[in-house]
């Protein structure tokens, strides 16, 4: 069960990040 929480804060942490950097522009180049 702790490599489940694990994996799910990973992908939490990966989705987090790929908003914070969606709302600071950093995805205008792609």
């Amino acid at each position: 069960m702790s490599v489940f929480i694990e994996a799910l804060i990973f992908v939490l942490i990966l989705i987090v990040g790929s908003i914070y950097a969606w709302r600071k522009g950093a995805l205008e180049w792609s």
